[in-house]
């Protein structure tokens, strides 16, 4: 048996380019569909923080024909991320109304929440219906393959905020102060999602209001005119090329290829200014462009370390590693292959990487870190006859730090 685990195309997000809204994109993918028996969409699937709903679900359509194509008689499991909570926090409000319509409130008879009471479940119907003869299952927050425990990874932002900065680590502790009633960090499921839906709610309501996306565009527009304070190209040549020797070191990139020159990483980051400001139109000034804001705490082109420590945190508060020692997490858009943490080294860890493109572009250094740490385009193969998982880089030609030409234009 052979899964494939992909995450974050963040349909509908104005935040980046969702990939797999576009044709080169599918095609790129659909090779990979044939030679499994599972998909398993690991969390983010959907926008509905940076997007509306409506948006979000368009824009999903062309992959979900590919996977009804492709996957008849195969199995689809999904797993909601940050960016996709309300649809979790959506089925508990369900299953709670259906409850309290029989008249047996949990307040009252001291019940839990009924898991199997029947509600709407909009979400299964919708999958089912453009998605015939393929088996769908919902599971949340882990599920597990071939031994490995597969993740979206959220609960690791309350962690790495920690290491943030100072507002950072104030607005962590506030939100475990009003999750816990205390300033305890998180160490049951419980105290992670009361944590993540304090947040996950307030920006999902914020962004299906009838100018909600438009609102958060102008807010970040002005806080990024106010701080931008630095030259768009400011990497000395030999940086560019030291990360790109680095790159084809690790085998992700064609090491006959000559170095990408400084030139090459000007013209892609023009391009691609241009194409944000054609799509996107801001009032700022015409040079640094507009950069997309992060979307999560830990920004894709930041090093990887921070994140995998604080995800590392949360398998330990949660003892997921004593259920496996091979875990697939996302969430960060930083694609991982078998590394290990200093907190326990004997769980490996892999991350399904993105499918979406949201580079920095504010320097030559933040573009080549993100062309170094979350170039998207990637997903986890699981096979019950390996010993580990593989990490696949379906976009690696494209990659300018490797000497790729970058994405093709937007259809």
């Amino acid at each position: 048996m052979r899964a494939l685990v992909i995450s974050d195309t963040h349909f509908g997000a104005w935040t980046g380019r969702d990939l797999l809204r576009e044709e080169f994109f599918l095609e790129r993918l659909a090779p990979q569909l044939d030679a499994i028996d599972e998909l398993i969409f690991l969390g983010d699937l959907f926008d509905f923080l940076f997007g509306s709903v409506g948006e979000a679900v368009d824009a999903s359509a062309g992959l979900l024909s590919l996977i009804a194509e492709h996957m008849t008689g195969k199995r689809l499991v999904f797993l909601a991320g940050n960016h996709d909570h309300h649809l979790v926090h959506r089925e508990a409000e369900n299953r709670l109304e259906a409850q309290l319509a029989t008249g047996r409130s949990p307040l009252v008879t001291g019940e839990p929440i009924d898991s199997a009471a029947p509600g709407p479940g909009y979400f299964r119907s919708f999958l089912a219906r453009r998605l015939p003869g393929v088996e769908v299952e919902i599971a949340y927050p882990t599920y597990s393959f071939a031994g490995v425990l597969c993740t979206h990874g959220h609960y690791l932002d309350p962690h790495a905020r920690l290491a943030g900065t100072r507002g950072d680590r104030l607005l962590t502790r506030v939100l475990w102060g009003i999750a816990s009633g205390g300033p305890e960090q998180p160490k049951t499921i419980e105290d992670y999602e009361s944590t993540i839906t304090l947040l996950t709610e307030w920006l999902y309501i914020a962004a299906q209001m009838p100018h909600g996306t438009h609102a958060q565009q102008n807010v970040f527009r002005a806080v990024q005119r106010a701080s931008r304070a630095v030259s768009a190209l400011d990497l000395p040549v030999r940086g560019v090329k030291r990360l790109a020797a680095e790159l084809q070191e690790r085998g992700r990139g064609p090491t006959h290829d000559p170095l990408p020159s400084v030139e090459h990483f000007d013209s892609v980051v023009r391009d691609e200014a241009e194409r944000q400001r054609r799509e996107q139109p801001a009032s700022a000034a015409a040079w640094p462009p507009p950069a997309y804001p992060a979307a999560s705490v830990i920004s894709p082109s930041d090093p990887s370390e921070r994140a995998l420590e604080a995800f590392a945190r949360v398998v330990l508060n949660l003892g997921w590693s004593s259920e496996a020692h091979r875990i697939v997490f996302a969430h960060t858009h930083q694609p991982l292959a078998c590394v290990r943490s200093s907190k326990d080294t004997r769980t490996r860890y892999w991350n399904s990487g993105s499918w979406i493109y949201e580079p920095d572009l504010s320097s030559r250094q933040a573009y080549a870190s993100y062309l170094q740490h979350a170039w998207p385009g990637t997903a986890v193969v699981i096979d019950d006859e390996d010993t580990e998982p593989r990490l696949l880089e379906l976009l690696s030609d494209l990659n300018p730090l490797a000497g790729g030409r970058g994405l093709p234009a937007t259809e």
